[in-house]
């Protein structure tokens, strides 16, 4: 795999000298905001960025739902010729030279693709330029352009001042794919994939705003707001708000809630206070869970919304094979086929996650499997017990393939061995062939 390799590598030069953040252990790059990247308003009057949206239930759980699945499979290598696992370093949960752990790794560089729709990861290089760290670079650091000279991609990385702050006034840093790998979120057009928030902030706008009002008609506190009548005329506007401050003090607040309001005859109460269902505040909540949901591709049930599900048992089952059929697998592929070409960079291997466990059935279906796969032939009993995490018996007949009933011994391809007659009857020596001799 050949990459556009830069003759030197810039130095990042601060007021208070040399600083790298990529080698800063007290500026994770992870805490950077997204405000600059995303903020927007829509039609709800909210401004949208990364931050904001992240205070929306629905979108909080969904990114960190498709971070964490993504992250819980782990990325292993293997020889294409014969699917023989390669052990990578750069794979191992163990490897303490890594600044992140595998699952952090995964789990923060899905988070930025699903949320700004792209991923960058800063490789590390040794003198002998082979990759000995991978760290994730937040999104609203990084500019993508294509260099006029090569035609690769080229991506300017903002600089960082030592407190973490942007560095406004400095140049950017120029870095190639020899350095950084870019995964692209859905919506690429060669240089940027689209970000979900950016592009449905009137759905979350929306999301924001319907809290913010729920928030401050609970914030009152009070069940029997309305107009309180008074026959007798006021003398004055300090006799008008005692009363009101006489009615709030007896019946505002959460703690009032539920109280019987005593009044006397010249006084009239007129309650003018929408209940909750006439403001539809539920019937919205469910509305933006659903698009939201939509949105990134999730199952309603998997952020909570259950109510209008009644597709349980084998429908939830195959909702949740769904949700990794069709959106997950849209993560780890993108992912895996960027590592293959870019950190594994070996020819004839590739590099996948194990999305085994997402689809393992109960126990009574597993079982079940393993008996038709191990006398299939396809599968060794030492194979299945490896999946159930058992240690494979030191017995050699454990490592060969059973024959399926009634055929006799089979080789490595699952074949009748070579001099070994078939157990099954050839029907021209049939007993009874039809004939009536």
């Amino acid at each position: 795999m050949t990459f556009f390799r830069p003759e030197r590598r810039d130095v990042i030069v601060s007021g208070a000298g040399t600083y790298n953040p990529f080698e800063n252990p007290s500026t994770p790059l992870s805490s950077v905001g997204l405000d600059a990247a995303l903020g927007a308003q829509g039609d709800s009057g909210q401004t949208v960025t990364l931050e904001t949206a992240m205070t929306v239930p629905t979108v909080f759980r969904c990114i960190a739902l498709l971070s964490t699945v993504v992250a819980g499979c782990n990325i292993q290598q293997y020889r294409k010729r014969d699917q023989t696992y390669i052990d990578n370093p750069l794979f191992d949960p163990a490897n303490e030279s890594m600044t992140y752990t595998q699952y952090e790794l995964w789990e923060l560089l899905t988070a930025h693709i699903a949320s700004a729709g792209d991923g960058f990861v800063y490789k590390k290089r040794d003198d002998f330029d082979r990759i000995i760290d991978l760290k994730p670079i937040t999104p609203s650091l990084v500019s993508v352009e294509i260099d006029r000279e090569s035609g690769h991609k080229i991506f300017l990385v903002k600089r960082l001042n030592e407190d973490g702050s942007v560095d406004q006034d400095a140049k950017p840093q120029t870095f190639t794919s020899w350095e950084v790998m870019h995964v692209p979120g859905f919506g690429f057009d060669g240089l940027r994939g689209l970000s979900p928030i950016a592009w449905h902030q009137q759905t979350i706008g929306t999301a924001i705003a319907a809290d913010k009002l729920a928030a401050r008609f609970y914030s009152s506190g009070s069940q029997l707001g309305g107009i309180v009548k008074v026959k007798a005329p006021l003398r004055s506007q300090a006799q008008a708000d005692g009363i009101k401050a006489r009615w709030a003090e007896n019946n505002a607040g959460v703690a009032n809630a539920g109280n019987v309001a005593v009044l006397d005859a010249e006084t009239d109460f007129q309650s003018v206070t929408i209940p909750p269902e006439q403001l539809q505040f539920l019937e919205s909540r469910r509305w933006q869970t659903t698009e939201i949901a939509r949105m990134f591709g999730i199952p309603p049930h998997l952020v909570g919304d259950v109510e209008k599900s009644t597709s349980w048992g084998t429908g939830i089952e195959q909702q949740n094979v769904g949700f990794v059929s069709y959106t997950v697998s849209s993560y780890t592929n993108r992912i895996q086929q960027r590592v293959t070409r870019e950190v594994v960079q070996t020819r004839g291997h590739y590099a996948e996650f194990n999305l085994d466990h997402l689809l393992r059935g109960t126990t009574q279906e597993r079982f079940l499997a393993y008996v038709s796969s191990a006398v299939g032939p396809w599968m060794t009993r030492n194979e299945v017990r490896v999946l159930e995490n058992r240690k494979p018996l030191e017995n050699p007949e454990y490592d060969e393939l059973l024959p399926p009933a009634g055929i006799g011994p089979v080789d490595d391809n699952g074949d009748p061995a070579q001099g070994q007659p078939s157990t099954q009857e050839d029907p021209s020596t049939s007993k009874d062939n039809g004939d009536e001799s």
